[in-house]
């Protein structure tokens, strides 16, 4: 192809709208239930289907498609949630029943296993919605968070329980004391939940507060689903002591774990068997092993199944993004291999048809869509990592040839923090520069 010589800003992109429109499915929202590790669930955009979320599984070791299943084919369907306006977390699974949102009326659904059509659940008046799920071990109720447009001004966020059966009824709603709450999940036995709070004028990566409580059952006659006993602060703060407390876990032996930013890093704590807040790592680290979470459901951790003391991890250290295994114990990151990946997300714990741990992710590079893989860990020394273990990458948009995407370099340089003074504190900034790329310029 002759390389036409001319100024930057004039050159004739190889690419057209309608090319990109059409290329822009993509893949999230992953989620694992935990009753049936050995199938992987995610919501797939498609710009052809009016940019609906379609909900869609297969099995984590199957890489032809065999065992794909679309649990909502009519488009009646998707899967959206309106909370915070940005979304996230609008369903989850457990014992193969399928809680969602629905985007058109912001209902809130129940798919049950075998079932050909979803049921309403939940308040059912105009103004309710609901996102961030998590299903009690007895399959019995649902806690999420329930933003209600139907108080005059602000709309009011409490975390709420809704029963999975029977005819629909009002929420029980289990806290209500702050202005947002968010990430309700239950203890490996059921007994216990834990939760993030936080307060106007904060954003949730400024400070927030870790909540548990007992959780104690009621009556199954219709009333409320479940009340909340012992409530306590575990972690964060809105005072002086602030912090941005993010994805609170449970491991297999009910262990707390959850990722602090106390150092100036979203690094990782748990609670010890004293109920003291102590370092995962060995020291405080200059790595943030979460990001700002403007969606809910956001995944970059998460407890290892069958490994004591383990926590799989995604963290960007320096200008590289990195995943790894963390002993919360030993502090020791063990590396787990990339191919040249440089985003990552959606980070959840499966397990093969074999019984062989194994994670599934999303992950994507300057030149490859994010597409979503199984990623094997049995044995540190020597992963074996599948690419085809998901939905299939997006491919060259319109034909676009590689040559003509800029890759990003990662830069360093130094600057200055505010208030950009004689006083201000020199530190060391990082970047990506991409430079101008053109087959044809």
């Amino acid at each position: 192809m002759p390389v036409t010589v001319a100024s930057y800003g004039s050159w004739e992109s190889p690419l057209t709208a309608e090319a990109v429109a059409v290329a822009s499915s993509s893949v999230g929202s992953v989620v694992v239930d935990p009753t049936d590790p050995t199938r992987v669930y995610w919501l797939e955009s498609r710009p052809s289907e009016g940019g609906r979320y379609v909900l869609l599984s297969k099995l984590v070791d199957d890489y032809d498609d065999s065992t794909l299943i679309n649990h909502l084919p009519d488009t009646k369907w998707n899967v959206r949630t309106a909370v915070h306006e940005y979304g996230g977390g609008a369903y989850t699974v457990y014992d193969k029943a399928i809680v969602f949102v629905n985007w058109a009326d912001q209902g809130l659904y129940v798919l049950e296993n075998k079932s050909s059509e979803p049921r309403r659940i939940g308040e059912q008046e105009e103004g309710v919605r609901y996102a961030s799920f998590a299903v009690h071990l007895s399959g019995e109720y649902v806690v999420c968070v329930r933003e209600d447009h139907r108080v005059e001004g602000e709309a009011k966020n409490t975390l709420v329980a809704v029963r999975l059966g029977g005819e629909p009824g009002r929420d029980t709603v289990l806290f209500d004391r702050s202005d947002f709450v968010s990430s309700p999940v239950f203890g490996s036995d059921g007994s216990e939940i834990a939760f993030i709070t936080w307060n106007h004028p904060d954003m949730n990566w400024d400070a927030t507060v870790l909540r548990r409580a007992r959780v104690v059952a009621s009556p199954g006659d219709g009333g409320a689903a479940c009340t909340l006993e012992a409530l306590a602060e575990v972690a964060g703060g809105e005072g002086q002591q602030r912090e941005s407390i993010y994805q609170p876990r449970f491991d297999d032996q009910g262990s707390l774990h959850f990722i602090g930013d106390r150092s100036g890093f979203w690094n990782p704590y748990h609670v010890d068997g004293s109920g003291d807040v102590v370092q995962s790592l060995a020291k405080p680290m200059p790595a943030e092993f979460a990001e700002p979470e403007w969606a809910f459901g956001a995944s970059t951790f998460q407890p290892v199944s069958g490994r004591a003391s383990s926590m799989a991890v995604v963290f960007h250290l320096d200008d590289t993004t990195r995943l790894g295994i963390l002993n919360v114990e030993t502090h020791v990151i063990d590396d787990l291999p990339v191919p040249g990946w440089t985003a990552l997300s959606n980070l959840q714990m499966a397990q093969t048809r074999s019984g062989e741990p194994a994670l599934v992710l999303v992950a994507g590079s300057p030149t490859e869509s994010p597409a979503l893989y199984t990623y094997f860990i049995n044995g540190i020394g020597g992963q074996r990592l599948l690419v085809a273990g998901g939905t299939k990458a997006a491919g060259d948009v319109g034909g676009l040839d590689v040559g003509s995407i800029s890759v990003p370099r990662e830069i360093a340089f130094p600057t200055r923090l505010p208030p950009f003074d004689e006083q201000s504190k020199e530190v060391q900034a990082y970047a990506y520069y991409y430079p101008p790329a053109n087959v044809r310029h």
